[in-house]
């Protein structure tokens, strides 16, 4: 008996995998005869037969079931298990998925004609794993559309989908494998239509571009035959699982669902995400958390369940033939709503693409929340993963619920939807998050994941969205990263179908909150506390105080630096002891800059990796190949193509990044004090996974080359040597400077404990660095990679340690949702968390992103307690101005740049009298101090109030003479890893 496995309904699409051994799958071999119906050629010139299965008489003898007959040798064929399999390898195909109307014990089950077009199959063969036993790893995913359908009324005899009858009369759906029953469907015309072109397409393959010819298909109905044998193979497996809905439509119905939270911490460079269980009458329990997994839709036997790049790229996802599709009845079947994929997905399509028509996605959106320009150029579709030769611009039906600028209508007012997409770069984390939301839920209600855990016959409904922030964010751009992720969540809700009018169609489908309200860095310190209270404390928080010698009725003081992709945090949080052992903490000093991993990486590609392509290129006769390196892999320049800018981005991603991030783990590896060779190799050896896209950046490179005068290929042949030293050195420059000024803190501030935190802690040098400052007692330094976990922690390795000490922000923000009297034997009262400005000192930042003192327009300002207050500047302009801010009257104190100031009509200067005077003003103040703007995170936001000629006289166009921008990132044309752009200086 197949396996039983349970779906919701109107829950989207789920999956359901089954791994096997292609070289142990059961012998097996189906005979057919095709039979001429008639002499005559039909309209295509072809002699019209009709299909037979032939079965085995009782002298051994294939025999036509209908007429006891033997047809003639040469009419007749075979299919094995080998040519069954063959066209269906990594496509989609429909399989007969019929509702059950009288089961049988000793003879096939009564079927219904349908429904026909909800389930689909997709044979991948797996890369050999050593952990495996199977010699041939090969992987059926399915995939099911739970959307129903009420009956048409025009063709009752047609079901194209489950219907409400289907859910409410809990009716089993079964494969119906064997032809006597499933005959009508393969001869509908769609299905038929569908195999046609998957076979033509198969034999196409095999004529390596020769146009087929009419000898290539000796037996008119092959495909079908090859289908037919294929679904037997598939019931021999016993690997399609029996199905039925739990019901959640009937009227009346008292629902309890499961409730889950989706935790994420999205950084500049990766994503981590878990998913949280609370079950109906029994409160949250830390075994009822499990990683976030994405489901790869271009390649759906791939699932990532580790913390993903948080790249975004636009793609269609296609689970099959959607045109032919449509020809059953069902024109929406199997539609995933979101038109973007993220993670190694998105890497994976980004390398592949051609880059002719324009861009197709972000590095990281997070990078560009302060960015809600509209872009000049609209996005197009990365089509590698369809297989196009072309990308097209985004369209799609999600275009109805954007407009223009990528903004959600029904979250504003009198919006018209978009024609074009133009979307902001800021609006591309919606889109990120839209497509997280989408997988979560899917995931969460997936039959594999529900079989797993407690109630699994009961529905999960996604109730919160929870994100961690870097603690030092600007608030002006943490409302945006709220108002985004809304934005993005609504729209899910409303791809799906789950919300119209703003109301849910369903209580199930009610749309998840969210909550931004927690930092990263003091997430990580959640981690440590719970895990030194609850686990090694037996849950005694004064054993705690007592082992670190904290005198009593004094508080700990924990500080944490998190280094991440993008930013580099400081949280410091005094915790004493309350009543019953609660732990009550006090957030007293936080600080975030903008030198992080992705600074290092580059330059580790700018000191190791592109001085070893520079000497191949010498060696291949290139007279100087520092010039050609900064012309290739420097800025945007005048009579470049969009191709060749776009080659420089695939170059630098395709094949300098991953070399320099080999180097990077290389070092993380060797934790001791060596002084040797990190890595010695070839370029090419470090890319053995070469694609098109790695092909095509390769010889942009070798082309120009050879216009210098190489004489040989210098790419792949570019030996790449690195030692502790050449690295360590990198990693001093990098993050010497600010890891001083954060030691600094910690040591004035009097901390007891310091955790490091995120995936550039596991780097020797930067505990070196640390250490050599003293903030604290070396012994008292903490680094979260390799840390000593529970079994509880959802992402630790096979000895409870801690592997990648980025996914503490997201178990610590998990842990946060439980803290108060939610946890056994720990409570915390997270309540008292929060995020506040750092902007003290706002002024004008010079060419070095340094905040001088002459420059400081606002001193000693506190912005969380100046509600009311006329705050604002004035300040001369004659040029693009970056303002910004530091936190501490100290000049040397790394600055964060915040807002641009420039001309509106750069061509209006001449006709005025400059330095113009611009006076701004805090936007609470021009409104009235109205603080109730996103929990009042409008007190960082300042607009141009009055500007004014040298002369006296007020400027041409008034105060929109001048535009002020929000703009946190120091180069707003985009970030190295989106441009590609490594800024080369001198001789590589």
């Amino acid at each position: 008996m197949a396996k039983l496995i349970t779906l919701m309904p109107n829950s989207g699409i789920h999956f359901w995998d089954l791994d096997f051994d292609l070289d142990a799958l059961p012998r097996l071999t189906r005979r057919f005869w095709e039979e001429k119906v008639s002499e005559v050629p039909d309209e295509t010139g072809e002699i019209p037969v009709a299909l037979r299965e032939l079965t085995v008489d009782a002298n051994g003898d294939f025999v036509d079931p209908l007429s006891g007959l033997a047809p003639p040798d040469e009419e007749c064929y075979g299919i094995n298990v080998s040519r069954a399999l063959e066209p269906f390898l990594a496509k989609w195909v429909p399989l007969p998925v019929f509702a059950v109307l009288q089961p049988r014990a000793n003879r096939p089950d009564e079927v219904d004609r349908g429904p026909s077009n909800w389930v689909r199959a997709r044979v991948a063969e797996l890369p050999h794993d050593p952990r495996r036993t199977a010699a041939r790893p090969a992987r059926l995913t399915l995939a099911f559309d739970t959307g129903l359908l009420p009956p048409d009324p025009d063709h009752p005899d047609t079901i194209v989908a489950p219907n409400e009858k289907t859910v409410t009369r809990g009716q089993e759906l079964a494969l119906v494998a064997d032809s006597e029953r499933n005959s009508w469907f393969i001869n509908e015309e769609w299905v038929a239509a569908w195999l046609l072109e998957m076979f033509r397409e198969f034999k196409q393959a095999q004529t390596r571009g020769r146009a087929l010819r009419r000898e290539d298909f000796p037996f008119s109905c092959e495909h079908q035959a090859r289908y037919i044998t294929f679904l037997a193979l598939l019931d021999e497996l016993r690997g399609i699982p029996r199905i039925r809905f739990i019901d959640t439509v009937s009227p009346n119905l008292d629902i309890r669902p499961v409730e889950v939270d989706l935790v994420l911490d999205v950084g500049n460079s990766r994503t981590c995400g878990i998913l949280v269980e609370e079950h109906p009458g029994q409160g949250m329990n830390l075994s009822d958390s499990m990683p976030l997994i994405l489901r790869d839709l271009s390649e759906p036997h791939r699932s990532y369940a580790l913390p993903f790049e948080s790249r975004v790229e636009f793609c269609r996802a296609s689970l099959g033939r959607d045109a032919i599709s449509r020809r059953s009845g069902r024109p929406g079947a199997f539609a995933w709503p979101s038109p973007v994929r993220v993670g190694p997905e998105a890497v994976r399509l980004a390398g592949a693409r051609l880059g002719n028509e324009g861009a197709t996605g972000l590095s990281s959106p997070k990078r560009y929340l302060w960015d809600n320009r509209r872009v000049a150029q609209p996005w197009h579709y990365n089509s590698r993963g369809a297989g196009d030769s072309i990308d097209p611009p985004v369209s799609g039906m999600f275009m109805r619920l954007l407009t223009e600028d990528g903004d959600v209508r029904s979250m504003r007012s009198a919006a018209s939807p978009a024609t074009r997409p133009h979307f902001s770069r800021s609006a591309m984390f919606s889109l990120l998050i839209a497509e997280i939301v989408l997988q979560a839920v899917a995931q969460a209600n997936s039959p594999g994941g529900r079989q797993e855990r407690r109630d699994s016959d009961v529905p999960r409904r996604l109730r919160s969205i929870v994100l961690t922030m870097p603690p030092g964010m600007p608030l002006a751009e943490q409302r945006i990263l709220r108002t985004r992720a809304q934005a993005g969540v609504r729209l899910a809700w409303e791809m799906l179908g789950w919300s119209v009018n703003k109301q849910p169609t369903n209580a199930l489908m009610r749309e998840p909150r969210v909550v931004a309200d927690l930092d990263e860095a003091t997430a990580t310190q959640i981690v440590w506390l719970h895990n030194e209270i609850a686990v090694r404390m037996g849950g005694d928080a004064q054993a705690l105080f007592d082992t670190l010698r904290i005198p009593p009725g004094q508080p700990l003081r924990v500080a944490s630096i998190d280094i991440g992709g993008g930013t580099t945090d400081l949280m410091v949080v005094s915790y004493k002891l309350g009543e019953g052992d609660a732990v009550l903490p006090t957030q007293e000093f936080r600080e975030s800059f903008k030198t992080a991993g992705d600074d290092l990486l580059r330059q580790v590609l700018a000191e190791i990796v592109v001085p070893a392509l520079s000497a191949s290129l010498k060696s291949a006769g290139v007279g100087d190949p520092g010039a050609l390196l900064r012309r290739a892999l420097g800025g945007d320049q005048g009579g470049q193509s969009e191709q060749e800018r776009h080659l420089r981005r695939q170059f630098v991603s395709q094949v300098l990044e991953p070399a320099g991030i080999e180097v990077l783990k290389a070092r993380e590896r060797v934790q001791g004090r060596s002084t040797g060779v990190l890595l010695q190799a070839k370029l090419g050896e470090l890319l053995r996974d070469t694609g098109s896209g790695l092909d095509r950046a390769i010889a942009y490179i070798e082309r120009l080359a050879r216009e210098a005068g190489a004489t040989a290929e210098s790419v792949l042949a570019a030996e790449l040597v690195a030692t502790v030293p050449m690295v360590d050195r990198l990693v001093r420059a990098t993050f010497g400077p600010i890891l001083a000024n954060l030691c600094e803190a910690i040591w004035h501030l009097g901390c007891d404990v310091l955790l490091l935190s995120g995936r550039p802690s596991r780097l020797t040098a930067v505990a070196d660095i640390v250490t050599a400052r003293i903030p604290v007692p070396p012994h008292r330094i903490i680094r979260m990679h390799r840390y000593q976990v529970s079994e509880m922690y959802p992402f630790r390795d096979a000895s409870n340690r801690i592997e990648d000490p980025k996914t503490t922000a997201a178990v610590g923000a998990m842990l946060s949702l439980q803290a108060e009297a939610r946890l056994r034997s720990f409570h915390l009262r997270s309540r008292d968390f929060g995020m506040k400005s750092t902007a003290r000192f706002i002024g004008r930042l010079d060419q070095s992103g340094q905040l001088r003192e002459n420059a400081v327009l606002l001193s000693d300002i506190d912005l969380d307690q100046a509600k009311g207050r006329d705050i604002g500047f004035t300040t001369a302009l004659a040029a693009a101005t970056v303002i910004g801010f530091r936190q501490l009257p100290i000049e040397r104190w790394t600055a964060q740049p915040l807002y641009s100031l420039e001309l509106a009509d750069p061509a209006a200067a001449s006709r005025m009298a400059l330095p113009l005077k611009v006076t701004v003003r805090r936007q609470d103040d021009l409104h009235g101090g109205d603080d109730t703007d996103q929990d009042g995170l409008v007190r960082e936001m300042f607009a141009v109030e009055e500007v004014v000629q040298a002369n006296g006289d007020p400027a041409l166009g008034g105060n929109r003479a001048v535009e002020m921008k929000l703009q946190t990132m120091e180069r707003g044309e985009g970030y190295w890893r989106d441009t590609g752009n490594l800024e080369l200086r001198g001789g590589p």
